[in-house]
C-alpha cells in the first residue's frame, strides 16, 4: 500500500494511493493469556492486515527498514514491526495465522490458528494493485473448506473473521481518469453494498463472529498532510471516510438483526486513528521535544523518493526518524508498531464483543 495518489480538486481532496505489504511467516507470541480457549482467525483485506502475502518482487515491504523493531529485519509487514492483525491474535491468545501464499510450507499445525487471505493493495473491488479482491479472497476460503483443510464443525464452533479493507478502493476511484468528488456518495454506496454482501458470505460459510473495520480518517494521512506540512489533516478526505463508516455501520446494525445473534462486530479505527494524531503534542517519557504525530517515522529523501527507496547504486534514499517506537505512522500510509499499539489499546473494549 505504498504508492501515492495525488487528488486535486476545489476542495483539495487527497487521497492516497495505497502501497502493498507485509509479512512472511513471523512469528511472534504477545501472550495475552484469557479464558476463552483456543480459536481460528481468518483474516481478509489489505495492507493493514497483511502478515505476508505479497510477494517479495513487488512489494516494498520486504526492503530495509521495515521490520527493524520486529523482527529486526525486513519481513514483509508493512511497518517497522507489528501490524493490527497480530494485535488481534495476540488478544486470542494465538499466533498470528499463516499468510494464504504460504500455507503450503511448514507444518500443518501452524495452520490451526487460522489463515490470512489478506492482500497489500487490495480492495472489495479491483484497484490499481494487482491482486484478489475481497470476494476473490473469500474463494480462496470457502476452496480450503471444500478440500477440509478446515472442518466445517470446526469452523463453525470456533471461528473469528477480521475483514480490514476499502482505503484502497477509494485510492483507485480517485486515480482512474474522469473520476471526482462529485462521484463519491454512489461509489461510497457501491463499496458498502458489495461489502454487505462479501460480508454475508462469510457468515454462510459458518464464521460466527466477524470484526470489521472502519476506514481510517484519510485525510490523516501522511501521504495527505504532507501537503498541510504535516500539521493539520484534510476535513474534506475525513468527511469521505464518515461517510463511508455511517453508512457501514447502519448495514453491519442490519445484518446483526438479520442474523438476530450480533454477529458483526466494528473496529472503529476512525476514531481510534483521531484520538492518536492530534499533532503535535508531548509523548511521555520524551517530554523535551515534541512528537507530531501526523509526521510518518520513514520517509523519501525527497518526493520522488519514498521509504525504503535505493539508487541504481543501492544508496539509501530515505530517512528514519530517531524514536520510531514514539511515532504513530510508519511511512505515508501505515502505522507503526507503535501506532497499531495505540489503535488496539482503543478497539479493544469492542473485541471483548467476539465473545458475547
Amino acid at each position: 500500500m505504498e504508492k501515492q495518489t495525488t487528488i486535486a480538486s476545489s476542495c483539495l481532496f487527497l487521497l492516497y494511493i495505497a502501497t502493498f505489504t507485509e509479512v512472511l511467516e513471523a512469528h511472534h507470541h504477545l501472550h495475552q493469556h484469557n479464558s476463552h480457549g483456543s480459536v481460528k482467525l481468518f483474516v481478509f483485506g489489505d495492507s493493514y492486515v497483511d502478515t505476508g502475502n505479497i510477494r517479495k518482487s513487488v512489494s516494498p515491504s520486504w526492503k530495509e527498514p521495515y521490520g527493524i523493531t520486529f523482527p529486526g529485519k525486513p519481513a514483509g509487514r508493512f511497518s517497522n514491526g507489528r501490524v493490527l492483525t497480530d494485535y488481534i491474535a495476540s488478544f486470542l491468545s494465538i499466533r498470528s495465522p499463516v499468510p494464504y501464499a504460504l500455507r503450503k510450507f511448514g507444518k500443518k499445525s501452524k495452520l490451526q490458528s487460522g489463515m490470512n487471505f489478506a492482500f497489500g493493495g487490495t480492495g472489495v473491488f479491483d484497484t490499481l494493485v494487482s491482486g484478489p479482491n475481497l470476494t476473490t479472497q473469500i474463494d480462496f476460503f470457502e476452496q480450503l473448506l471444500q478440500q477440509k483443510v478446515y472442518a466445517k464443525n470446526d469452523v463453525v464452533n470456533s471461528s473469528i473473521a477480521l475483514v480490514s479493507v476499502a482505503g484502497n478502493d477509494y485510492a483507485a476511484h480517485f486515480g482512474r481518469p474522469g473520476n471526482d468528488t462529485k462521484d463519491l456518495a454512489i461509489f461510497t454506496k457501491s463499496i458498502i453494498k458489495q461489502l454487505t454482501v462479501d460480508l454475508k458470505r462469510i457468515h454462510d460459510l459458518g464464521v460466527q463472529k466477524i470484526a470489521v473495520t472502519t476506514i481510517e480518517p484519510l485525510g490523516c494521512l501522511p501521504s495527505i498532510t504532507s501537503f498541510l506540512s504535516y500539521q493539520n489533516c484534510n476535513e474534506f478526505a475525513n468527511m469521505a471516510s464518515m461517510f463511508h463508516n455511517q453508512i457501514l455501520l447502519q448495514k453491519l446494525e442490519e445484518l446483526n438483526k438479520e442474523t438476530k445473534n450480533s454477529a458483526f462486530v466494528d473496529l472503529d479505527l476512525y476514531n481510534a486513528f483521531m484520538s492518536a494524531v492530534k499533532p503535535p503534542k508531548h509523548h511521555q517519557g520524551y517530554s523535551t521535544f515534541q512528537i507530531n504525530t501526523l509526521k510518518p517515522c520513514c520517509i523519501g529523501v525527497s518526493k520522488e523518493y519514498s521509504c525504503g527507496s535505493v539508487d541504481q547504486t543501492g544508496a539509501k534514499k530515505y530517512i528514519v526518524c530517531d524514536n520510531p517506537d514514539v511515532s504513530f505512522f510508519w511511512d505515508t500510509v501505515h502505522p507503526s508498531q507503535n501506532g497499531w499499539h495505540e489503535v488496539y489499546a482503543a478497539i479493544k473494549p469492542s473485541l471483548h464483543q467476539l465473545y458475547s
